[in-house]
């Protein structure tokens, strides 16, 4: 009689490769593991590409006006152009309105969606500033590279100046953006409340006999000893002038220490605005 059971039959014949599976069970997915985290380079070469198509419009259209200023130059006789450091001023304010470009669609109450990605709200901030401040750097330098033409077709020539003053246009564009981006990240109409400061400013001067203190403080914070011309140009007033010296002449020192409060006040509120955008 034959008393073998089903169930010694079954593991007669079960597959060796089958032994074992169902006792040990696979290891849980982490939420890290099912979405890693990018590394920081990562996210900057993706906002690096994103920045440059959200300002791909607005590019274009400056390209096509400097062509039209270039042709005008060109064509008219006897007009000669001198390449100075002053020429990148005009550049370096425009900095301000590159972040109202960077972050156009995407005002404080349409942020929400940062937080479902997988950095930090505050980072992503952070590294769309970063590469906003790249392109700028590389748009300042075509501007230069664009008057520096312009100044060789005319028959015009290289100013001769320090060669630290070249590099002011380029730290006055880094503050303008700086502190362009974050007022862009805290307010829904940033060119709102550059205009109204801008309104301001002409109102205080213009009526500065009864708003003398007021007056002095605005045009002390913007061209003052250390104001913020100083950033951009690295010229200052002397206090004492002797006969014949020039009204403003170029100051290293008090370029150097100029840019440094304005870059530590431009980059904290970057920063603050960054990390302190609204949950939803």
């Amino acid at each position: 009689m034959n008393t073998t059971t089903a169930e010694a039959t079954a593991s007669t014949f079960a597959l060796p490769e089958n032994v074992g599976l169902a006792t040990v069970p696979p290891p849980p997915l982490e939420g890290r593991a099912m979405n890693p985290v990018p590394g920081w380079m990562d996210v900057l070469r993706e906002q690096f590409s994103s920045v440059a198509l959200a300002m791909k419009r607005e590019a274009m259209v400056v390209a096509g006006f400097l062509g039209l200023f270039t042709a005008f130059v060109v064509l008219q006789p006897g007009g000669d152009l001198t390449l100075t450091p002053s020429a990148g001023i005009a550049a370096a304010l425009a900095a301000v309105l590159v972040p109202m470009v960077i972050w156009k669609g995407e005002d404080p109450a349409r942020r929400g969606y940062h937080h479902s990605m997988p950095v930090d709200h505050g980072a992503h901030a952070v590294a769309r500033g970063a590469a906003g401040l790249a392109w700028t750097m590389a748009g300042v330098a075509a501007f230069f590279a664009w008057v520096g033409l312009l100044s060789a077709l005319t028959g015009g020539h290289v100013a001769d100046v320090e060669p630290w003053q070249w590099l002011a246009p380029f730290a006055g564009a880094v503050v303008t953006y700086l502190l362009g981006s974050a007022l862009t990240l805290v307010s829904a109409r940033p060119w709102k409340w550059l205009g109204l400061g801008a309104i301001g400013f002409f109102f205080v001067n213009a009526f500065r006999w009864s708003a003398r203190p007021l007056a002095d403080a605005v045009n002390s914070l913007l061209s003052g000893y250390y104001g913020l011309s100083t950033v951009l140009t690295g010229l200052v007033r002397p206090e004492f002038r002797h006969p014949g010296e020039p009204h403003i002449s170029p100051d290293l020192g008090a370029w150097l220490t100029a840019t440094f409060l304005w870059m530590a006040l431009a980059l904290t509120l970057f920063l603050w605005a960054s990390y302190r955008q609204p949950e939803r």
